[in-house]
């Protein structure tokens, strides 16, 4: 699906290729040289050189550009900490209103995201007195990305053990950053823990981060989850012997590179996205596909890296993790708000899935949304995040 909507997109942006095209006026860098001539380079250069100086080190000042819209309230300092030898950047917004927060806050992106995609939302809640932090998962922004070919995995997934990027993974990467840099103390027992926000693909992170580690976690609450349809429990009888047959091409052949190539474009992630931002696709504009793309651009073994991914129909499902969670069992509960017209993750699919669970206290329909409602339409989304909030603070 996804490479039929690269396809589509790049159709798109043929002469008079559609609603969709790329304004003529917009000037992206496509290319990791460009890249460090402009106003990120020093971020590239952090991110692929990953100087042990930056372990667990604000910074005062973004050394990204001025990404962040002036509008939006409160602070932002970002930061490089190192976890098992690798950087992994974050974003910490600083609590607003003064006295001890109210308590951390931990945002976790989806596929081919990185903590600019809570950019709308962060501050936001940070004002409401929660010490708020996003971070860019191993692979993805400004964390380091090491070539999954060559790379021992840092944990290994049981379902498919040959996978760098696996769920597990990220789940202990993230508790390792509760603990080290968000000052989580683990020790505290049931009920104590950090509110996790997550989206799309990143909720099976942020819940197997609840599974593992249920005394890092107070509760938590996710957008659109990824409903991981190329997971193999989910494949149709018919589907298993060309899944697995086109992932190898994907991530073995040239074919791999050549698809990524189409995909990491502005255009074309301008149109992607587009499509998922169904009620404002205004909101799909420069600064959001360079969020988007040029921390992905700083490594060249981006390519691999989302290959790799792409080709991991295993570990667990968030209905399965689900069953391992919720108030009855002395572990997080689980709020999931979901955009009515994701066209990646349907709205009634999730619906009938997890809206009866126990461990989800609610199930809230974000109308006419799609699959990033946090970034399509924060005046929507942040008073839902803040009433989540609210009822467990």
């Amino acid at each position: 699906w996804v490479a039929g909507q690269a396809l589509l997109a790049a159709a798109r942006l043929a002469p008079g290729g559609g609603p969709h095209a790329a304004p003529a006026a917009w000037s992206f860098p496509t290319s990791r040289r460009r890249l460090e001539r402009g106003p990120w380079r020093r971020a590239v250069a952090q991110a692929t050189e990953a100087p042990p100086s930056l372990a667990a080190t604000d910074l005062a000042e973004s050394p990204y550009g001025a990404v962040e819209p002036p509008s939006y309230p409160g602070r932002v300092e970002d930061g490089f900490w190192l976890w098992r030898g690798y950087t992994v950047r974050y974003q910490h917004h600083v609590p607003g209103g003064g006295g001890a927060p109210r308590g951390v806050v931990l945002l976790i992106h989806g596929f081919g995201g990185n903590a600019e995609h809570w950019r709308k939302n962060g501050p936001e809640l940070a004002a409401a007195g929660f010490e708020v932090f996003a971070v860019d998962l191993l692979g993805y922004g400004f964390s380091s990305k090491p070539d999954p070919r060559t790379t021992a995995p840092l944990r290994v997934d049981p379902s498919m053990p040959e996978r760098f990027y696996n769920i597990p993974m990220w789940a202990e990467q993230m508790a390792a950053f509760l603990q080290e840099v968000a000052g989580v103390e683990p020790s505290a027992g049931p009920g104590s823990g950090a509110f996790v926000i997550t989206n799309s693909v990143g909720s099976s992170v942020g819940l197997q981060l609840a599974v593992d580690f249920p005394h890092l976690v107070k509760a938590a609450a996710m957008l659109d989850p990824s409903l991981r349809m190329l997971h193999v429990k989910n494949q149709a009888p018919w589907e298993k012997p060309f899944v697995p047959a086109i992932q190898w091409v994907l991530r073995e052949t040239s074919l791999g590179e050549s698809f990524f190539d189409v995909v990491a474009k502005p255009e074309t992630v301008q149109t992607i996205l587009r499509l998922i931002y169904p009620a404002n696709p205004e909101a799909v504009d420069e600064e959001l596909v360079d969020c988007i793309l040029k921390p992905g651009l700083s490594s060249p073994n981006a390519t691999r890296v989302f290959m790799d991914f792409i080709s991991y129909s295993a570990g667990p499902l968030i209905q399965d993790q689900l069953a391992l969670l919720g108030s009855a069992k002395g572990r997080a509960p689980v709020w999931i708000g979901w955009g009515t017209e994701d066209p990646w993750e349907p709205y009634e699919a999730g619906r009938g899935l997890y809206a009866d669970l126990p461990a989800v206290e609610r199930f809230q329909g974000l109308p006419a949304l799609g699959h990033c409602p946090m970034d399509e339409s924060p005046e929507v989304v942040n008073p839902f995040l803040l009433e989540f909030l609210e009822t467990y603070a």
